[in-house]
């Protein structure tokens, strides 16, 4: 194991200290507390309605927000222990080992198609089971379709990928995830802030 990990360069540390690195962590944390929020008022209104709703509050609802935010867990972890450079150094590891490191282009390719024909999958069945609540759910759907495709992008480690994704005067690797946060924290604030200022009016 020991030799493995040495063989990929990755070591167990801060992967980006720097000042937008560390930014787009604590963005992760925030939009993670957000998203709790959001499912514990979905489950105070469990069986009932909130304004803009078309239907009572369901279960659903509540795994939903408690989905994303185990996603914001998640890849806020990544940001810093940067786990998917250990997957893509390890894959490339073991494609030299194998012999076909040099035609690794293709499996990249199918990698990479797989991964987004699986994140569209479910995103499609996320908004059709819970197509009553789309006014709530459409902005944390594309935030996580963006979050989805900057992993897929950053895992796959295709050359040309790689410089897309650092390009530009602000990271086009950065702007997704801060883009794809912003989009699932103004939902769960909006659904959160809905829920709990008609709980005061009731109050």
């Amino acid at each position: 194991m020991n030799a493995m990990l040495a063989a990929t360069g990755w070591e167990f540390g801060v992967g980006d200290p720097t000042v937008l690195g560390w930014t787009i962590t604590v963005a992760y944390a925030v939009g993670a507390w957000m998203t709790l929020r959001a499912a514990a008022c979905a489950n105070a209104w469990r069986g009932r309605r909130i304004a803009g709703v078309s239907a009572p509050i369901g279960e659903g609802l509540v795994r939903f927000w408690l989905f994303a935010c185990v996603v914001l867990v998640i890849l806020g972890i990544n940001k810093q222990l940067d786990l998917q450079r250990l997957l893509t150094e390890t894959a490339r590891a073991i494609a030299k080992n194998g012999g076909w490191y040099r035609d690794r282009k293709p499996v990249q390719y199918a990698v990479l198609a797989a991964s987004a024909l699986a994140a569209l999958g479910v995103s499609l069945w996320i908004g059709w089971t819970l197509r009553k609540f789309a006014r709530q759910i459409w902005p944390v759907v594309a935030g996580l379709l963006i979050l989805a495709a900057y992993v897929v992008m950053r895992g796959t480690s295709h050359h040309d990928v790689d410089a897309l994704m650092v390009s530009g005067p602000v990271r086009l690797k950065d702007t997704m995830e801060l883009v794809g946060i912003a989009c699932i924290m103004w939902s769960a604030w909006r659904f959160a802030t809905s829920a709990e200022r008609q709980r005061s009016a009731r109050g």
